[in-house]
């Protein structure tokens, strides 16, 4: 009996695998066509001087290019592609704000602003690397969570600084200034909350806060709380002697002890982010398991094996 039934626990794990990949597949291939489309409309604009997107504007106020692939407002790609037609020069402080991009492009955002100028400034053979040779080079651009909007501004800078006078370079790349969490941003300001207003930079301060490593440190320290639980009494039971409440219990457990110490900005970044703006609990639990999910094959572990433990239905 126990062998068929270990039988039966390979070929449902098996089956798993199998609708897992295919799903992945059909992901990637997905987001070949994107590309691919992308990079369709670009080739078909890239010899006009200027190009012209038409905005809808929705029940809100808030204005949407219509073009579905190729935008202002797409992924890391259209950005890295798109640049203003007319430009400017840098004048005295150009260069500093595309040093200061650079560093929030490369994650180095939870600093002063002449500190992320300096980050740029000390990784200065690096960027000429990218510049010089993307492919064959380093790689550094790669490291960016947007490469390709990275890339775009290390050509900038060492476009500025070959220019021999950066002050009178012409620019025309887009410079992103973001905000922190607008969604708390608003509610802080409507309630006069100068604690949620700090968290989410609305006070003047050194250095910028960051109201999702603050989220993270709560996180965290329940997690750390759940997995150092003594539960030994209920794993000595068999499966089929524990009540309902005791299987939640070990498995809250188990699955605590499995993302102990892999719980980071990124895990609660966008279910914080997304949780002003009406994500629902299913979509708020989904985004955590895909994070977490990322977090368990970097460290080697076999997702299969443990879907059920990480989805902690």
């Amino acid at each position: 009996k126990e062998e068929f039934r270990e039988m039966w626990r390979q070929f449902r794990l098996d089956v798993f695998r199998r609708k897992r990949i295919i799903q992945k597949n059909m992901d990637m291939y997905s987001l070949q066509c994107s590309a691919l489309l992308k990079l369709n409309q670009a080739e078909k604009f890239k010899s006009y001087n200027e190009i012209y997107f038409p905005y809808n504007l929705d029940f809100r106020g808030r204005a949407y290019p219509i073009p579905p692939h190729l935008s202002n407002i797409g992924s890391d790609l259209n950005r890295g592609l798109l640049t203003f037609t007319k430009s400017k020069p840098l004048g005295n402080r150009g260069l500093y704000w595309l040093k200061v991009h650079l560093a929030n492009l490369l994650g180095s955002d939870k600093m002063s602003f002449d500190d992320r100028a300096n980050f740029t400034e000390s990784n200065m053979d690096e960027i000429v690397n990218s510049v010089r040779d993307p492919f064959g080079g380093n790689r550094w651009w790669m490291k960016a969570d947007d490469p390709f909007q990275a890339l775009a501004t290390c050509q900038e800078i060492v476009s500025a600084m070959d220019s021999g006078d950066p002050t009178t370079y012409e620019c025309n790349l887009p410079i992103h200034m973001d905000g922190s969490c607008n969604g708390l941003q608003h509610y802080a300001a409507l309630g006069r909350d100068r604690g949620g207003g700090k968290a989410v930079n609305l006070c003047d301060e050194d250095k910028p806060q960051d109201v999702y490593i603050g989220v993270m440190e709560v996180v965290k320290e329940r997690v750390r709380q759940e997995a150092g639980l003594d539960l030994a009494y209920l794993q000595c039971k068999h499966v089929e002697e524990l009540s309902k409440e005791e299987k939640l219990a070990l498995k809250n457990h188990e699955c605590a002890k499995l993302v102990n110490g892999m719980v980071d900005r990124g895990v609660v970044k966008r279910t914080v982010m997304t949780s002003v703006y009406g994500v629902t609990y299913i979509g708020a639990k989904k985004q955590i398991h895909e994070k977490l999910e990322e977090k368990l094959e970097e460290s080697g572990l076999d997702i299969d094996e443990i879907e059920q433990e990480v989805r902690n239905d």
